[in-house]
């Protein structure tokens, strides 16, 4: 029984691990990205004139709200699988002790190994990336279609890290667009 005591253990320490560093870095992009794009949208207001001035808002409100709203709900995935942690502990037990080849999926899926600074490692020994651990998240969807545990916390924190890349790209994508056409907008003033 201290096998899967210990398995727990240090599921739960991966998980926290990855998703506290996943929160903290989407609360800095939230903050980032709130200001880019408002501060863009403003621009675009101030600079344009006419009907073009109302393309811009309409265009700037919806792709604004689009970067916002991704890097808002990345931060709110990865803040609820935090809040959630004894009932994780709760279904990966359960989970390990019902069959033992959802064991090791849960060790592969789930427990990360981190260097003397407590940063994720890589299985190869490289540094852990958010891609590389949300790719890790893959193999445990079949172990959670298969089982007959209710896995309701497990499947939200592998849906939290898996689609946190691509929330954050989408994101960012847009704020590049916003901080390029803000600068557009901050030389037209000038002139």
């Amino acid at each position: 029984m201290s096998d899967i005591d210990d398995l727990v253990r240090r599921t739960v320490n991966g998980v926290t691990l990855i998703t506290g560093k996943a929160a903290a870095f989407s609360t800095r992009l939230l903050i980032m990205v709130i200001v880019v794009c408002v501060g863009g949208f403003l621009l675009g207001v101030e600079a344009l004139s006419g009907g073009i001035e109302t393309v811009w808002i309409v265009l700037a409100f919806t792709f604004g709200a689009i970067a916002i709203g991704s890097a808002f709900v990345a931060r709110w995935r990865v803040g609820s699988v935090r809040r959630h942690i004894p009932d994780l502990a709760d279904e990966v037990r359960t989970l390990a002790t019902e069959d033992p080849n959802n064991t090791r999926t849960v060790v592969e899926t789930f427990v990360i190994d981190t260097d003397a600074d407590g940063n994720p490692i890589g299985g190869d020994g490289s540094e852990g990336s958010a891609i590389v651990l949300s790719r890790q998240m893959g193999g445990f969807s079949s172990v959670a279609a298969n089982s007959a545990v209710k896995t309701t916390q497990l499947t939200a924190a592998v849906r939290a890290m898996t689609t946190f890349p691509f929330l954050v790209l989408a994101s960012v994508a847009i704020s590049i667009v916003f901080a390029f056409l803000g600068f557009i907008f901050l030389i037209a003033l000038a002139l």
